[in-house]
């Protein structure tokens, strides 16, 4: 009556309920015989022993559509937690579960044949089976599809020659974006499911490509590699860490082909890491003097880098040099003699992206001034250099170097081509010369080096402040990254362990959930009354993280919205910060409640120093590491 009156109002559990029927039933087939004997009813045994077993079969097949409905339907083919199952489909499965039951009963309990009837029914599934194939060829499909996970909703992949980001899986099918032509394509599941998928997004976000030149036999091709590598040390959009790499792949009917291969965060650097490596392979043959490899006998081609010099020469001569010098500010009232015998000094360089004419570190040589392009200052704020920020721009007519020609000390920045940049290198002495015959010059560099100062400090704290928002912004996306890779791992339990919790109407990992909401709850507070776009970073977080195969999305909401909602909240010994504790419980809980506490710090944009103090007290509480971003603003906040 307990499990009629719960199913009836909506709130039973059916797999429980399933296990608690069968259990009944199993009780019931022990002692009805010996109690209807009991009673004299000899000739009621028989028939309601019969009756209870067909009743134990059926709870059986219930049983197994829950089973089949939590497993399958709410879970290996819901799209991130989404039922995108057809209803006429799961009704299907449901009616042939039964009827398999009720036959079984017909034939072994009630020894009715049923030839006839498996004759009939064989007749009609092959009919439907031949109508319905082309719909059950993509819903079996697409199970394989989400049972290995070969892709999800996000991904960056490539279909059949189409690349795109995951738009959507369904029962049926896949759709696919790209994002260069914004367009929509969609294949069938089963057509999916047969092709080669490269997917750009696994085993990590972060893209690898790839391009190949061939260099000309009587280019040494250690040294080329060599200073390609060199021209991206300082790369901005082709990742440093790690280094791209190198193959000789051979020898052609041109020369040496070599391949070099690097990565990129994500697709919006793809084109611009490109190009970049496509600049630097053109700046190492122009430092170096080397040569892609062309049919010069064909062409009837001589040497195009004494050519480009001719063409150098005539745009950036002496007197080229030595008019643009009488321009600036600094050089005005020099004699034109003397800005000729400067210009006469001067060694014309020219750069592209990502090139650098110095390094931080490197000693004086000098002053540099920029006849064409942009030339950005950049300065280290770390001790392996691997984190710098933009101090200045030198623009046509401008010098740079100035500092450490002034206090013959190192440079304290690095002087990067930030486009196709020609510059001017006015030797050390040459420029000494100048300031001994006209002193006046060294009081002019010195004005024009204080005035440019504060406005590098200025620059310099934007810069920096917009460093920590990049590196705050990967640390995201790094946790997001690490937790959707591994969350499954995270979870995973053994296969009766797993069972046994479809047994208990107990959301799954509440542990876990708990922990995870309430750190989520903890950094909304930090700003006040949650709003709408917190509660959709979690609900999509959840989704790519694969998250609500495990958890109950809208549990998760009602957690979240309570915690946040306590007077405690923000108190480090209050009941919030108490289920942080929780996460330690389960296996993985801690990465996982840590991760979504980091992500929720910038749902706002650059996380406040609330924020990064909550974010703080919230790893030690997990017995994490906090992000050194958050230490970071912490401390230069509080200063």
């Amino acid at each position: 009556m307990r499990i009629a009156t719960v199913y009836v109002s909506g709130r039973v559990h059916r797999i429980r309920a399933s296990a608690e029927l069968i259990g009944l039933l199993v009780v019931l087939d022990f002692t009805i015989g010996p109690g209807l004997r009991f009673l004299g009813a000899d000739s009621l045994v028989a028939p309601m022993e019969r009756a209870v077993l067909a009743a134990t079969a059926i709870g059986v097949a219930f049983l197994l559509n829950g089973v089949v409905r939590v497993v399958l339907w709410d879970g290996l083919l819901s799209d991130h937690g989404e039922r995108k199952v057809p209803v006429i489909v799961k009704g299907s499965v449901g009616v042939a579960i039964y009827l398999a039951a009720i036959l079984l009963v017909m034939h072994f309990v009630y020894d009715e044949p049923i030839g006839g009837l498996l004759a009939t029914s064989g007749v009609a599934a092959l009919v439907l089976g031949f109508a319905a194939q082309s719909t059950l060829k993509e819903v079996f499909s697409g199970v394989a599809l989400n049972a290995t996970q070969a892709l999800r909703i996000g991904d960056y992949v490539e279909i059949d020659g189409v690349y795109g980001q995951v738009h959507e899986i369904n029962w049926r099918s896949i759709s696919v974006k790209n994002p260069h032509t914004n367009s929509l394509y969609i294949f069938p599941n089963s057509g999916v499911a047969d092709r080669t998928i490269l997917n750009f997004s696994e085993p990590t976000s972060r893209f690898r490509y790839f391009l190949t030149f061939t260099l000309e036999l009587s280019s040494p091709p250690e040294l080329a590699i060599r200073a390609i590598a060199k021209e991206l040390e300082n790369s901005r959009f082709v990742r440093r860490d790690p280094k791209p790499d190198f193959n000789m792949l051979g020898y052609t009917s041109e020369g040496i082909e070599v391949r070099v291969r690097w990565h990129f965060d994500d697709d919006d650097h793809w084109w611009d890491a490109q190009n970049e490596m496509v600049m630097a392979i053109w700046s190492a043959m122009r430092k170096h003097r080397l040569r892609i490899a062309i049919n010069r006998t064909w062409l009837g081609t001589g040497d195009e880098w004494e050519k480009l010099d001719q063409t150098g020469a005539a745009d950036f001569g002496k007197d080229k040099v030595a008019e643009q010098l009488a321009k600036s500010g600094l050089f005005a009232e020099c004699p034109e003699a003397d800005l000729s015998q400067l210009a006469d000094a001067a060694k014309i360089l020219s750069l592209n992206p990502p090139a650098c004419f110095y390094e931080q570190g490197e000693p004086s040589d000098g002053l540099y001034f920029v006849l064409s392009g942009n030339v950005a200052l950049y300065q280290s704020i770390d001790e392996k250099e691997l984190n710098e920020i933009k101090v200045e721009n030198c623009q046509e007519g401008q010098i740079f170097g100035l500092q450490s020609f002034l206090e013959s000390a190192p440079r304290n920045y690095l002087a990067q081509a930030e486009q196709y940049s020609v510059v001017a290198h006015i030797p050390d002495e040459a420029v000494r010369k100048l300031i001994s015959d006209h002193p006046e010059i060294h009081g002019k560099l010195q004005d024009d080096l204080a005035a440019r100062a504060q406005q590098r400090e200025k620059d310099a704290k934007v810069a920096h402040k917009e460093l920590l928002a990049a590196l705050h912004a990967e640390e995201r996306r790094k946790l997001s990254e690490e937790l959707r890779q591994n969350v499954g791992e995270l979870l995973e339990r053994p296969a009766l362990h797993h069972f046994m919790s479809l047994l208990s109407s107990k959301v799954r990992h509440e542990d876990v959930l708990k922990s995870t909401m309430a750190g989520a709850a903890i950094i909304a507070a930090c700003r006040g009354d949650v709003d709408e776009t917190e509660e959709q970073f979690l609900r999509r977080t959840m989704t790519e993280a694969d998250l609500l195969r495990h958890m109950n999305i809208d549990h998760a909401m009602e957690l979240f919205r309570d915690f946040a909602a306590a007077e405690d909240v923000l108190a480090r010994d209050g009941q919030v910060f108490a289920m942080l504790d929780r996460a330690s419980e389960m296996k993985g809980g801690s990465q996982i409640a840590h991760a979504i506490a980091v992500g929720m710090t910038g749902v706002h944009g650059t996380p406040t120093q609330k924020e990064c103090e909550a974010l703080v007290d919230i790893s030690k509480r997990l017995d994490l590491e906090a992000p050194k971003w958050a230490l970071n603003v912490e401390g230069e906040q509080n200063g």
